[in-house]
């Protein structure tokens, strides 16, 4: 994420002014977050899963830091929610639609399949998660994919996955090529703020 965010901000015409990071097992960011702070810093990006993101969230709370804070789709769960607390008040992120059905309108192909989704999923076990759904998106996708080849052999199952077009499943609409394995655009992406 990093490394695609520093090659990109330039073509959006973003300056980046502070490039600061942090461990796995690190539990205090405010080092970093005082320098970004100390900046001329219009908004944070914080590209990252796990709790690191929530220890930033609210350590940029804790300092007082009023920039808007973005996180990256790693951070779309409840869980997230639940490890910064009330500091996540406002954060925005992108993610799938899934995470936001009923904001859907009834026209978008995906609004059935993540309504479908998630009453299955969450009659057997609680809240879903996108993470949850790139799985059931990855089986679909590969079950197709077998019965188009009329196979199970990895060279016949691979061409027939990168043949996969307008598949409507939870993360997106995906159109898959030979050198695009992951089939989805930025269409893919919902931009939510938490509430």
């Amino acid at each position: 994420g990093r490394e695609q965010c520093l090659a990109l901000a330039p073509e959006y015409g973003i300056q980046i002014l502070a490039d600061e990071s942090y461990g796995n097992k690190d539990t205090d960011m405010t080092a970093q977050l005082t320098k970004i702070r100390d900046s001329e810093a219009q908004a944070i990006l914080n590209f990252g899963f796990g709790t690191g993101p929530a220890i930033v969230t609210k350590n940029v709370r804790q300092l007082g830091i009023k920039l808007p804070l973005y996180q990256s789709h790693g951070v779309a769960s409840k869980k997230y929610i639940e490890l910064a607390g009330e500091a996540a008040e406002g954060v925005r992120l992108p993610a799938a639609g899934m995470l936001v059905p009923d904001k859907l309108p009834d026209s978008d192909p995906q609004k059935a399949v993540v309504l479908g989704y998630t009453k299955k999923y969450e009659a057997l076990y609680g809240d879903v998660s996108t993470f949850g759904g790139h799985g059931y998106d990855a089986l679909l996708i590969a079950v197709q994919a077998i019965q188009r080849a009329g196979s199970t052999d990895k060279a016949k199952v691979r061409d027939e996955i990168e043949k996969t077009k307008g598949f409507v499943g939870t993360a997106g609409v995906f159109n898959m090529s030979p050198t695009d394995h992951m089939g989805l655009g930025l269409d893919a992406f919902k931009m939510l703020e938490i509430r």
